[in-house]
């Protein structure tokens, strides 16, 4: 995880500004999972200790809030992989690429050559977009982090309560 992420340099060609964008997708892939995994303990643990039916109405009322930022942890998960398939989708369709359902970007090399301009352009859009998957990307470790001391605080309470 970093939240430090520099951006492209003026004099960057496009082989730099492509392997800039793909080591940011795979920096918000990583910290997607991380994001995801700490979801997956809260829900465990949250589970657990509904399950052992111990848990009083204050317990139950403080649960909102390990809900809340479970909800803002996801929800930037979610529109971080959201904002890269479409502006992947958004390049497709800009540079006439052919569509394939299957993937989020074809496989296979365009017919024709892009102009420099065009694909210049196109690449800084998807540095942007990466950019800013990255910032969601992190956002969502954050709160999973939050998250997860939120439901010990709780798991705490419902258990001295209970």
């Amino acid at each position: 995880m970093t939240a430090f992420r520099p951006g492209p340099r003026a004099d960057d060609g496009p082989g730099d500004l492509l392997g800039h964008a793909c080591a940011l997708v795979r920096l918000c892939a990583r910290d997607a999972m991380i994001a995801a995994t700490l979801l997956a303990l809260v829900v465990v643990g949250v589970t657990a200790q509904l399950a052992a039916g111990r848990t009083g109405v204050l317990a139950l009322v403080s649960l909102t809030v390990v809900g809340a930022a479970f909800s803002v942890a996801a929800s930037c998960v979610l529109r971080a992989r959201r904002t890269l398939v479409t502006a992947l989708g958004a390049v497709r369709g800009r540079t006439g690429a052919p569509l394939d359902p299957g993937v989020p970007w074809t496989p296979f090399a365009l017919g024709t050559a892009l102009d420099n301009g065009v694909r210049d352009v196109e690449l800084r859009r998807l540095l942007a977009a990466a950019h800013r998957c990255c910032e969601l990307s992190w956002q969502a470790v954050n709160w999973a982090v939050i998250t997860s001391g939120l439901c010990l605080l709780w798991t705490a309470l419902a258990g001295s309560a209970g």
